[in-house]
């Protein structure tokens, strides 16, 4: 019979930054109590695993139950880079400062004045937009299939920030 753990573990800090971490490290484990463990493997997604959950959990038991092995999935640090289907393991959207010139561009053309867009007002000139948009359509007085284009940035939760793969590695390491 399938096995499925969830185990939440401390793991490193980011002793370069001299930043302490601030939440415990989740890994999952996932085996076939019926068969003898031949190896330990490591199901590591691509960037963006996190969009869809069941499919981290999909690829970890199909893997077990299809080999002699146990499958570990690490959510590793800066794991929720993107939006996810689950709440606790979704990036939030930001406007960030480089990002506030793409917005401000979308709404001059839509003739709404950005004198006071800054990092603070940016949502609420977003949800204008939005909203803007969404009036004109159904007025029939822009095309159905436009779409505004600029930027936002992914803001991981747990207060994590890309290091470029370090602490992710030590996280792995750790769960071992």
């Amino acid at each position: 019979m399938l096995i499925n753990k969830t185990y939440f573990i401390t793991s490193c800090d980011d002793v370069e930054l001299n930043i302490k971490r601030e939440y415990k490290l989740e890994y999952r484990i996932t085996y076939d109590d019926s068969k003898e463990i031949k190896a330990i493997v490591f199901v590591i997604g691509g960037y963006g695993t996190n969009a869809h959950m069941a499919f981290v959990d999909f690829n970890r038991k199909f893997i077990a139950k299809k080999f002699d092995v146990a499958a570990v999935s690490v959510l590793y640090h800066c794991f929720c880079q993107r939006r996810s289907d689950v709440d606790r393991y979704s990036a939030q959207t930001a406007f960030m400062e480089d990002d506030l010139v793409h917005l401000k561009k979308v709404l001059a053309n839509f003739n709404i004045p950005s004198y006071k867009l800054e990092f603070s007002t940016a949502q609420a000139y977003y949800k204008y937009l939005d909203q803007t948009i969404s009036n004109l359509k159904e007025q029939n007085l822009l095309d159905q299939n436009y779409q505004a284009h600029f930027t936002c940035t992914f803001i991981p939760p747990n207060n994590e920030y890309q290091n470029f793969g370090i602490m992710a590695a030590i996280d792995h390491i750790n769960a071992l």
